[in-house]
């Protein structure tokens, strides 16, 4: 975890000649989308609303770890000061090391009620944590699609370990809750015993709901696999395992239903989760990037089966068995649904490589074989996420003149105005300031294509005064800087006419401030 931070450090101290590192190398309009929603914890909410679009709507409690992480850190900083930004995202990180290492430590738990030898586990533990696919070879070749091993975080580790500490704690917990059902198993069937350990399954898939509500819908899906496939293999009703999962699985049932109530109730969440979609890649994709590690856990299919009574091992087959058909169902985050799946594929990978090449000498060159081919993608991600923490540019980097003149409409605007600017700008603003970004992130700004074209229209002048009116009554300050000039013209402050610039900003500055007037 100390060599994976090793980037973001040198990101900050490689900030020189008029840049200051963002806080992130990978995925920056998600990670301001995190410190914007920090930013509300800071300055005391507890109730998430969207940063990113002018639609009023009611708050919902969501995205409860990084509002936590906002309440400790607005503790140290105060909400309107121009440091906050910086201590929300060192907070950050220190919850992706805190969350990453306990993920690497509660995923080794998980790996030795299975395995054994020391040595076979730390090589699952390190298929977990850096495995990958055949991603390198693919960008090497040059296929003209990106390979899931480089943007499907929730089907391996190495980016929730590199920059995601809220799908660490999730998956921590997850893992967590099935550790403690399979301690739940081996109780008696007395109620009295095993009752606590079964809500205490339940209560670690809160906290991974908490983290991502529809987890616990995976969990459900995983669940329900296992024990179909405990009835075929014993050829009787797993009781035991039914009224177990089923106490853990009502307990994490509220988190699903309030958030499936909050999404329903408002129309503006439900546009938000209805344009956040999220689809599966051709499947070739998906075998690219997990043949390595598939083959050889097929060839442990047969052990896992053939360990009559041990229901944790069923778990381990069911769940890359559940996982191909769980990316593909009709919904609109297909691929976040692979969630956990590299766990108990390198489980079996390494059983299914130990089972294969008995010997020591055979062992240790598929040993050296394997880790060869699924290494170099993690390695690639490393080195391109520090290349690009010494190159100080745009998304990473924000020029120091355009945080200065965002920190000074945040000093004088009233708090959640609303901010025309471009997209670009407006990703960054919510985590800036305390204020609303017009259009700023793909899925968090309703109806974002439309608002992008009509933004796009003002800038360049081409509105007709009608919808320049329309446009201006749902704003009440315009930032203009570097990234609103159109791309193909000479800059043009026409549309300015009937705005007034802010006390402090001048019109010949790169960056300038025009709030809009509205009648009372």
């Amino acid at each position: 975890m100390l060599v994976l931070t090793l980037p973001y450090v040198i990101g900050w101290l490689s900030a020189s000649g008029g840049w200051e590192f963002g806080g992130f190398l990978f995925g920056a309009d998600d990670g301001y989308s995190y410190l914007a929603k920090m930013r509300l914890g800071a300055r005391g909410d507890w109730l998430f609303t969207i940063r990113y679009t002018s639609e009023p709507h009611d708050g919902a409690l969501l995205f409860l770890p990084y509002i936590l992480l906002g309440q400790i850190t607005g503790l140290f900083v105060d909400g309107q000061s121009p440091d906050l930004p910086t201590a929300l995202a060192v907070a950050f990180h220190i919850a992706q090391v805190i969350f990453g290492f306990t993920l690497i430590l509660v995923s080794y738990r998980f790996v030795a009620v299975f395995l054994k030898r020391p040595a076979s586990r730390m090589l699952v533990l390190v298929l977990i944590a850096l495995g990958g696919g055949f991603g390198w070879l693919l960008g090497i070749i040059g296929t003209g699609s990106l390979p899931v091993d480089f943007y499907v975080p929730e089907g391996y580790s190495f980016l929730i370990l590199f920059g995601l500490p809220h799908l660490s704690l999730a998956r921590t917990a997850m893992l967590a809750g099935f550790l403690l059902l399979f301690r739940v198993l081996l109780i008696p069937d007395s109620p009295r015993a095993w009752w606590w350990y079964a809500i205490s399954t339940g209560l670690c898939w809160v906290v991974m709901g908490l983290c991502v509500p529809f987890y616990v819908a995976v969990v459900y899906a995983i669940l329900g696999c296992w024990g179909l496939a405990a009835w075929l293999r014993e050829r009787r009703f797993p009781w035991a395992l039914f009224w177990r999962a089923l106490v853990a699985a009502l307990v994490a049932l509220p988190v699903l239903l309030y958030t499936g109530v909050v999404f329903l109730a408002s129309d503006v969440l439900r546009d938000w989760s209805g344009q956040n979609r999220l689809p599966s890649p051709n499947p070739l994709h998906y075998v690219a990037g997990y043949m390595v590690l598939a083959i050889p856990a097929v060839v442990a299919l047969r052990w896992v089966w053939r360990k009559s009574g041990s229901l944790p091992h069923l778990l381990l087959a069911t769940w890359i068995v559940a996982a191909p058909v769980l990316v593909y169902l009709p919904i609109n985050v297909q691929r976040r649904l692979a969630e956990g799946v590299i766990v108990p594929l390198s489980i079996l990978a390494v059983a299914g490589l130990r089972l294969a090449f008995p010997h020591l000498r055979q062992w240790g060159r598929a040993q050296r074989i394997m880790l060869a081919l699924v290494l170099p993608t993690a390695l690639l991600l490393w080195l391109g996420g520090t290349f690009s923490a010494l190159s100080p540019a745009r998304p990473l980097f924000r020029p120091v003149d355009e945080l200065r003149a965002l920190d000074r409409l945040n000093a004088v605007a009233p708090q959640d105005s609303v901010v025309l600017s471009s997209k670009d700008t407006g990703n960054y603003l919510p985590a800036r300031t305390n204020l609303i970004a017009y259009v700023g992130h793909g899925p968090e700004t309703i109806d974002a294509d439309d608002k992008e074209d009509r933004v796009e229209a003002f800038f360049a002048g081409e509105l007709d005064p009608a919808a320049r009116r329309a446009l201006l009554a749902g704003v009440d300050y315009v930032f203009y800087g570097p990234l609103e000039v159109p791309e193909d013209g000479e800059p043009d402050r026409s549309w300015a006419e009937g705005l007034r610039l802010l006390a402090g900003f001048d019109p010949a500055d790169a960056y300038t401030v025009y709030e809009v007037p509205h009648d009372d």
